[in-house]
């Protein structure tokens, strides 16, 4: 379950899906990043919160909506709970019928909790500082509409969410213009703040810089593509299983969606 552990950060790999989740350790406090899937796999990150914590604070980012990284809510009730603006304003109640139908379908009887937020992130650039460790959060739609990404100082970690990932090709469930502009912001951050270290919401985590760049231009491409209605290059680490294809042909769907979206409203201005 454990991909990496290094002094001060813990990358947790979820059976499903390859999903990530995050134990940062600062002097200051600990942060968790979507914890989830499995309930056994919940119950290890609190465990490992509780051996580490001599009562610093804890917080807890999630760094969208979707089911699979808040089904660990309900494990983290005592923590200062940090997401984005949009994030508490979706359907709590289609949120939490997600976790439930997830829960039903495997037999599995975990509590049901949608997160209390704690500090709301209105906008890009917001910096919320504990000590000496200083986390900078940024919107970063395209993925997912309540999308965030942030930066943990002076470790130089990025926390990208569901963006950069080595296992699973691009999923547009938003917006792809706003998906194109968040790479590029993601690859600003690599270079402005000299990130060290790159964390995926799924797949493995990179600490070659050029690696990280690469990821983001497999994605930018294979998007761009998209949009010119040309079938997109895969980058050669993805999967090709029927599953991932069937995410591909959906990504093609919106895409056509958007832009008869767009050519609608050239037509009605």
């Amino acid at each position: 379950m454990i991909q990496m552990k290094m002094p001060g950060v813990t990358i947790y790999q979820s059976t499903l899906m390859k999903t990530t989740s995050t134990l940062i350790e600062t002097p200051d406090c600990l942060i968790v990043v979507d914890p989830g899937w499995l309930p056994d796999e919940i119950a290890t990150i609190r465990r490992d919160v509780e051996i580490v914590r001599r009562e610093r604070p804890l917080y807890v980012v999630y760094t969208h909506a979707h089911f699979d990284h808040i089904l660990g809510a309900y494990a983290f009730t005592d923590a200062i709970v940090i997401a984005s603006k949009p994030f508490i304003d979706v359907d709590r109640q289609e949120a939490l019928q997600a976790v439930q139908d997830f829960n039903d379908e495997f037999y599995i009887d975990s509590p049901v909790l949608f997160p209390d937020v704690t500090h709301v992130i209105h906008e890009s650039e917001t910096i919320l500082t504990i000590g000496q460790t200083k986390l900078i959060f940024f919107l970063t739609p395209g993925h997912e509409a309540t999308h965030l990404s942030f930066i943990v100082m002076p470790l130089h970690l990025l926390v990208c969410g569901d963006y950069a990932s080595d296992v699973e090709i691009p999923l547009i469930e938003h917006d792809s213009s706003e998906y194109l502009t968040t790479l590029e912001l993601l690859e600003s951050f690599i270079y402005e703040y000299e990130v060290k270290l790159l964390i995926p919401g799924h797949g493995h985590i990179c600490d070659i810089r050029t690696e990280m760049i690469e990821r983001l231009h497999q994605s930018y491409d294979y998007i761009l593509a998209l949009r010119a209605g040309k079938e997109s290059d895969w980058a050669p680490s993805w999967q090709t299983t029927p599953f991932m294809k069937r995410l591909h042909e959906k990504n093609k769907r919106q895409v056509k969606k958007e832009q008869e979206e767009r050519l609608a409203r050239r037509h009605y201005d």
